[in-house]
């Protein structure tokens, strides 16, 4: 399988998560709101919720993501984020499907809506 093929498996996928995820109110999305020149992984977080507690309810549903600095504890820092545990980090790879999107969109949903 070819780099084009994967790119374009990669962003079929990461359209509908990025779109949905700034489409939930309480959910901000951090760095470039496009597409374009950007990887298929989104920094994202919940308001009223830490980045581990959005981690955790996203493990019990297998959804795999990340939270805090991601390597990066100067922007953290400097974008007010530490308090809150910095971001939560989700990806997109190509062993992953719509029903993951959906699985995760949901869960994001839920958390901001408490």
């Amino acid at each position: 399988e070819g780099l084009d093929r994967i790119e374009a498996a990669e962003l079929e996928l990461f359209q509908p998560l990025l779109r949905g995820l700034q489409a939930i109110p309480g959910v901000r999305v951090w760095g470039v709101q496009g597409l374009e020149g950007r990887t298929p992984t989104a920094a994202f977080t919940v308001a009223g919720h830490t980045t581990e507690a959005v981690a955790r309810a996203l493990a019990a549903e297998r959804v795999a993501v990340w939270d805090g600095h991601a390597y990066a504890v100067e922007v953290v820092g400097q974008l007010g984020l530490g308090d809150m545990g910095g971001v939560v980090r989700a990806g997109i790879s190509r062993y992953l499907d719509a029903d993951d999107v959906d699985r995760l969109l949901r869960v994001v949903q839920r958390l901001a809506r408490h």
